[in-house]
């Protein structure tokens, strides 16, 4: 190919790879100010605070280079604000309740909005911004869901998102079902029950009964059940208390769960939210009384209805569920993979090993005390370096290792769909979420077929409590004692603190085998006083484990036992050392908890592995490290306090006149939002890329001076994937230009300058 070619190309792609710069408008919000978020330092504040504890952010806290009054860049350099003083006595922020802020009329690429929502999260998606447009026109975008104060920015990110506007709804009834007196007044009767963090779950044979009476007078109603696993809803207009009969005579089933979810019996919680029930025909009834009866669906497992509150309301609620996902700029980078930890096909063909939780109601994976979640990464041949990054939050350890020569012939988590392969015997067992139990008599009989040339293997079975392990060979062969936890140790362990893999060798078993079948059973140790094998997993492999290595703790990050709020982040982990003299490269990711007493280990809710960089688009801190204060008191220690940042796209073809923002809805302290600066980022001059031919077989690349903060990269080939690069060296600024010059040669580079 000649030289002059390659010009061509080069100046062909760089055309339609244009980048835009931005310059600022900073809004002028004084006029509309009405709070004051921030308290100067030995000051005392103007007005009531951000919460029923006088809160407010703690001006000594700002970055030390912040000047009140100036234009101040983000602590991650996305966006510019112009704020009022903060670190004097002053109004320094507006209330969010259906302002109209007129703005310099013009064109404009997006909004930058410094926003506070406190005490809690907004979490109301209903609520909308509208940009009106000088031609009439106007366009919503969505505020809410938005974080509190003292969570993450990335609270609502990568996760499935369920919410209920009850504006349009007058409630007759509600209560919560959390043995309180309020509560009492309703319940009428209950066996079987139990209380998890004050809600209340019914289990096995267990139920509850509840009476809503004087509705003499109402024609139409809605019931609201907000409950999860494996439910049986039911209504009757009369009750009668009789032991003699069964609880469920007169009652007519209105919901079952395992009919609802085709059959899947939830333990995780996934299925947690408001079911609705018309009941204008038991109204009809003119009986003055609706009674409700919750059963277990799954009675035989014990994960019946996990419950939480009960309401009986006129009007149609307004309800929203979406997953919520931020746009992730990939084109500075090659992605490997990228996929959410949700029990869809990306995550499950990526996990490797599991003794965690979840997916749960939100749709994340999480591993508490000695629970664990490995995933493999398998990577090109070709590639030197890489990062991961993670969407997680809470106590987590993040461990990598290289390749191991562990083969996995079969593993199998109980109540997973594939355990029916394994389970040849329930022995009258019971099944948990993602757990299998066996107390007095009862016991678990798994089914295992090796290829017909294994002569070695190892069966990890992880258990706990007063175990016992026996195997067999073949479909009809005598089993033998391997492990017995009681009669080894003389523990008579009941609170699954030896949950743990025990190895049992299956090298005896398969000598004189021909069929390669071994047959494992669990039974209880001690049968008389209940508390048999826990049961999490059973794998068989041959081979060694792989070596995991430390390379993230959150209690090296913030120095305490983190636990939600604001420790939901993204973290990076640089794979380049563990692809070093790593062939194959596969990558092992393995999660653990930094604080296994309290259970409170990694949730995680996303990951990517790539080249290059990302841009994930989501919401960000305008300040890092800020502290709130207590009723004028010192800075309160934590985790930090947060003022978002988020980014709108406008309509950069038309000219934008007005931001009308939403009405306080519902009107209330806990969901109220504080605007704090805006700033409007109008498009101007595209970065235009020049090339030009000089002596010494040289190419030479230049552009404005003007146009800062772009990077010059290159690529080889535009095919998939495409692994774009920066050119090494830093720009030379010439006049009014910047300049690269690159050696010329017969293949094929192509070019691209990158915000």
């Amino acid at each position: 190919m000649s030289r002059f070619r390659i010009i061509i190309i080069v100046v062909c792609l760089l055309i339609t790879s244009v980048s835009m710069v931005s310059a600022q408008t900073y809004i002028d919000l004084k006029p509309q100010f009405d709070a004051d978020t921030f308290l100067e330092t030995g000051g005392a504040g103007l007005g009531t605070g951000l919460d029923g504890e006088g809160r407010r952010i703690d001006a000594g806290t700002l970055p030390g280079n912040y000047v009140d009054g100036s234009p101040m860049t983000t602590q991650d350099g996305r966006a510019k604000f112009q704020f009022a003083p903060f670190k004097q006595s002053s109004l320094d922020a507006l209330v969010v309740t259906g302002q109209v802020i007129v703005v310099p009329e013009g064109k404009y690429e997006s909004l930058d909005l410094a926003m506070l929502s406190a005490p809690g999260s907004s979490a109301n998606p209903f609520r909308e911004i509208e940009l009106r447009y000088a031609d009439g026109s106007k366009e919503a975008k969505r505020l809410g869901p938005l974080a509190g104060l003292l969570t993450s920015p990335t609270d609502f990110e990568n996760v499935f998102f369920r919410f209920t506007d009850n504006s349009q709804v007058q409630t007759l009834q509600n209560f919560p079902t959390d043995f309180g007196a309020e509560e009492a007044n309703y319940l009428v009767t209950q066996s079987g029950n139990g209380n998890s963090g004050g809600n209340r779950f019914i289990d096995g044979n267990g139920f509850a009964v509840y009476r809503i009476g004087d509705l003499a007078a109402l024609t139409q109603a809605t019931l609201a059940v907000t409950v999860g696993n494996n439910f049986v809803i039911s209504l009757a207009t009369h009750f009668v208390d009789d032991p003699s009969v069964p609880i469920t005579n007169g009652f007519t089933v209105i919901a079952n769960s395992m009919e609802l979810y085709n059959g899947l019996d939830h333990h995780a919680l996934v299925n947690l939210k408001q079911y609705d029930f018309d009941i204008s025909s038991y109204l009809a009834q003119g009986s003055g009384e609706l009674y409700i009866l919750l059963t277990d669906a799954s009675p035989s497992d014990g994960w019946g209805p996990f419950v939480q509150r009960i309401r009986l309301f006129t009007g149609t609620p307004t309800n929203f569920e979406a997953d919520l996902q931020p746009t992730v700029d990939t084109s500075r980078a090659t992605v490997y993979t990228m996929f959410r930890t949700d029990g869809t096909t990306n995550d499950l063909a990526h996990l490797y090993d599991n003794s965690g939780s979840g997916p749960s109601n939100i749709r994340h994976r999480f591993a508490d005390a000695t629970q664990s979640i490995t995933y493999r990464i398998d990577l090109p041949d070709d590639v030197t370096t890489a990062k991961m990054t993670l969407d997680m939050n809470n106590n987590f350890v993040v461990s990598l290792s290289g390749p191991s020569d562990v083969i996995r012939y079969h593993t199998v988590t109980p109540g997973t769909t594939n355990e029916g392969d394994y389970l040849v015997d329930a022995g009258g067992s019971n099944l948990g979420d993602g757990f299998r139990f066996a107390d007095g008599t009862g016991y678990m009989v798994y089914q295992f077929d090796l290829p017909d040339n294994v002569t070695n293997a190892i069966a990890r079975v992880f258990v706990a409590n007063q175990f016992v392990i026996e195997a067999a060979a073949g479909t009809s062969g005598e089993f033998r004692v391997e492990k017995d936890w009681f009669a080894e140790t003389g523990l008579a362990t009941t609170d699954n603190s030896n949950l743990g893999d025990y190895n049992v060798d299956l090298a005896p078993y398969l000598i004189n085998n021909p069929s390669k079948i071994v047959q494992l059973r669990l039974r209880d140790g001690v049968p008389s006083d209940g508390w048999g094998p826990f049961l999490k997993r059973i794998s068989i492999v041959s081979g060694s484990d792989p070596v995991f290595k430390p390379v993230l703790s959150s209690q090296d990050i913030y120095g305490q036992d983190v636990k939600s709020g604001p420790s939901k982040k993204y973290y990076t982990i640089d794979l380049t050392s563990t692809l070093s003299n790593n062939p194959t490269k596969e990558v092992l990711v393995k999660f653990t908890d930094g604080s296994t007493t309290d259970g409170s280990g990694p949730g995680i809710f996303w990951m990517a592995v790539y080249s290059g960089e990302i841009d994930i688009q989501g919401d960000r801190l305008v300040f890092n490290d800020l502290k709130t204060t207590i009723d004028g008191g010192p800075p309160v220690t934590g985790l930090g306090a947060g003022i978002i940042h988020r980014r709108y796209a406008l309509n950069g073809n038309k000219l934008l006149s007005a931001i009308a923002l939403p009405s306080r809805h519902p009107a209330s302290g806990a969901n109220e939002i504080y605007l704090l600066g805006a700033t409007l980022n109008s498009a101007v001059t595209p970065a235009l890329l020049k090339v030009a031919w000089i002596p010494d077989n040289k190419v030479q690349l230049s552009w404005s001076s003007v146009q800062t903060g772009y990077r010059l990269q290159s690529t080889a080939t535009l095919g998939s994937p495409t692994q774009w690069l920066d050119i090494q060296g830093v720009p030379q600024q010439v006049g009014t230009e910047f300049i690269v010059e690159v050696a010329a040669n017969e293949a094929v580079r192509y070019y691209r300058l990158v915000k």
